[in-house]
């Protein structure tokens, strides 16, 4: 969607007559007449269906006013209830406080205890956020409930404007071929445990801007190694809680301890990315760390 669309459904959901008026269209074409005796307020309507005529909302016959195909698609964002998660959870409690499309304390007005994973919901349903600081999906403000510099957020519009992003079933023949392709060892630690290893995304979840699009079949061991590193199921999960914490607060993790970037620093850059993490890849981490030992 198009940011002059959202802009102007936005203005509608804002607006009791306008959004009145368009639900009274949705169920027929409707006459000027017919919706009111009153002058005054035919004299209101027409105004309104003026400017939905020139929005390309209104289609006019003579006295007579339906939806375009655009106008449908108009009512349907500017009157819907959008909120995608089930009532009485925490992640539909977060999405009622994001929905006034005011900044919110991460720490202390988000109801969830990991509000990241929540952010990445949102975002994977086509929700858009406020980034404008190169901090990713929110900003550092001050919150004067905590008395303290915070990570906030702020819903840019309360319906979706974006394609969804999906993930990609990956089939089990490309996990075993990088398995193969890194000898089955765990890419934190270099073992080889008993149980399978994961294969991971070395961009995580919570940073993608897209849905995946990733040919699988055709892809060479140098594009494997680019994008993809095997885990053992608890450094997978350990990873998942170092790239949300980032998220969360703008501040890269060090690896294993070790404050140590073989590319941009702690704080995370949009124009570097995850790239020069530990977490994103502790093959070429290790690399970098062992040439600057050697000199």
């Amino acid at each position: 969607m198009d940011e002059e669309t959202a802009d102007l459904i936005l203005s509608i959901r804002e607006d009791p007559r306008r959004s009145a008026l368009l639900s009274h269209l949705a169920e027929g074409a409707k006459k000027v007449k017919e919706r009111e005796s009153d002058t005054d307020a035919n004299a209101d309507a027409e105004a309104l269906l003026s400017a939905f005529a020139d929005e390309g909302i209104v289609e006019r016959d003579g006295d007579t006013y339906a939806l375009t195909d655009f106008g449908e698609r108009v009512h349907e964002y500017a009157t819907r209830e959008w909120n995608p998660s089930n009532e009485g959870t925490k992640r539909a409690a977060t999405f009622e406080t994001l929905a006034d499309c005011e900044w919110h304390c991460s720490a202390c007005e988000l109801p969830s205890s990991q509000p990241a994973k929540d952010i990445q919901m949102l975002r994977k349903e086509g929700f858009e956020f406020v980034q404008n600081t190169g901090q990713g999906q929110g900003d550092y403000r001050h919150c004067e409930n905590c008395e303290d510099t915070t990570f906030h957020r702020k819903l840019k519009y309360p319906f979706p404007t974006q394609k969804s992003i999906t993930r990609q079933d990956m089939p089990d023949s490309f996990k075993r071929r990088v398995r193969d392709l890194y000898d089955h060892r765990d890419a934190f630690d270099g073992s080889s445990p008993s149980t399978t290893l994961e294969v991971d995304h070395r961009v995580p979840e919570v940073r993608w801007e897209e849905s995946e699009s990733f040919d699988y079949e055709s892809m060479s061991d140098e594009e494997v190694r680019e994008h993809f590193q095997i885990l053992s199921r608890k450094h997978n999960l350990l990873k998942s809680r170092k790239c949300e914490s980032c998220v969360e607060n703008g501040k890269r993790p060090p690896f294993m301890e070790v404050e140590y970037y073989y590319e941009g620093g702690e704080e995370y850059e949009e124009a570097v990315g995850c790239v020069g993490c530990g977490w994103y890849n502790p093959h070429e981490w290790r690399a970098s760390v062992q040439a600057e030992l050697d000199g």
